[in-house]
């Protein structure tokens, strides 16, 4: 189980889809989305319809208010060619990440734009204080909407840690006061709540089908991608598909079986952030620090360097079991971390690549992540635009 993928949610009906789009026009935003702009010709080209379906198809889409023309391209032969893009006003997502120290709210338009966001921190997750912030946080980001553009919000994604309640001990939580998310089932909560479709996902899975959206600066396939955050966390990708698997734990690289040297645990006990939070305490500094201040860490040097050591080389284990059961096009590390610490751990991880036994696979290529720590808030607030649009 991944410590960032745990949470077996209970009996659930599907979310009922506010805006159901046919195969060939979710192929059309799709590839509006991944190409920014497209002409008609382009798009007939590259989705294999005939001309006079995309015009049909484009034409609904914007009529719609899902795409719009943008300025003709001149300078070709014959008539200018007129590109589409998405109308970033033309639907809405709301995203609410569940994390091990804070929650979340996201309000994210069609094009992938953070209109607004709340952040509130805590020691530990309760499901009480879950749907306070919720509740108030909802109302606070939809008066960045007027009456209409809120009607056109498509539903509630949320990002959370499955089995919440199995890490009390690492959280650093009371185990009773996790044990009531055994019983919660937060889809039906939070539909009654919001009075909106809740599409729910493993966090590291939301963060994954964030940078597969907005990030994956290598264009790859096929990859594994590496969170970590205050658990470490894994989704995969094959084919340009987000792969759940059966419970929704694919890529659960958090609960991979690592040798340290002396004991054998969890990848969890290698390469999650609450280790660096703990050698900050223990050398008499604020651990906290990294949490409240995920863009720039300043505190003790030595630890953080300890920590990108340790850490390496756990993701440097995870990368050579994906690549001798995958062979892959890639790695993409990300994380609720500063971009300079982001920057060290891959040169960290690709150094500690060159200690392994790698006879027999191919090559591999690790990029950093170009969605970044909010990933997980920004993925939840994609997911009802995903389900209704791609």
């Amino acid at each position: 189980m991944n410590k960032e993928s745990a949470f077996h949610l209970p009996s659930q009906k599907a979310p009922t889809l506010l805006d159901s789009r046919s195969a060939n026009e979710r192929d059309i935003l799709t590839l509006i989305r991944q190409r920014s702009s497209l002409p008609k010709a382009e798009i007939a080209q590259l989705t294999g319809l005939s001309a006079q379906s995309a015009t049909v198809i484009i034409k609904k889409l914007e009529a719609d208010g899902l795409v719009r023309r943008l300025k003709p391209i001149k300078g070709g032969v014959g008539q200018p060619k007129v590109p589409f893009g998405l109308n970033e006003s033309g639907a809405f997502g709301i995203g609410l990440k569940v994390g091990r120290r804070s929650f979340d709210m996201t309000l994210l338009d069609l094009k992938g734009n953070v209109r607004a966001t709340l952040h509130e921190k805590f020691a530990y997750p309760t499901v009480s204080n879950l749907l306070t912030f919720a509740k108030r946080a909802f109302n606070v980001l939809i008066k960045n909407l007027d009456a209409d553009q809120q009607r056109l919000i498509r539903g509630l994604g949320v990002a959370m840690p499955f089995e919440i309640w199995s890490w009390a001990e690492e959280a650093g939580a009371p185990k009773n006061e996790l044990e009531e998310w055994r019983e919660f089932n937060p889809q039906a909560a939070l539909e009654d709540l919001l009075s909106l479709p809740v599409f729910i996902k493993n966090d590291a899975g939301a963060a994954c089908s964030a940078e597969m959206s907005f990030g994956n600066p290598q264009n790859y396939s096929s990859f594994l991608y590496i969170f970590v955050g205050t658990f470490l966390g894994g989704g995969l990708v094959l084919n340009n598909q987000l792969v759940n698997g059966k419970t929704g734990n694919a890529g659960a690289i958090g609960s991979l079986p690592f040798y340290n040297g002396s004991t054998q645990s969890q990848l969890i006990t290698q390469s999650s952030l609450y280790l660096l939070e703990r050698k900050l305490n223990d050398a008499g500094h604020n651990g906290q620090h990294i949490y409240e201040s995920p863009s720039h860490w300043s505190c003790d040097t030595r630890s953080i360097e300890d920590w990108l050591s340790e850490t390496a080389r756990g993701l440097a284990f995870a990368t050579q079991c994906a690549m001798s059961l995958l062979d892959l096009d890639g790695v993409i590390i990300d994380g609720a971390i500063p971009d300079d610490v982001k920057n060290a751990l891959v040169a960290h991880t690709q150094s500690a690549m060159e200690t392994l036994d790698m006879r027999g696979l191919a090559q591999v290529h690790i990029s950093e992540g170009l969605v970044g720590r909010k990933a997980q808030s920004i993925g939840s607030a994609n997911l009802a635009l995903q389900a209704n649009y791609y």
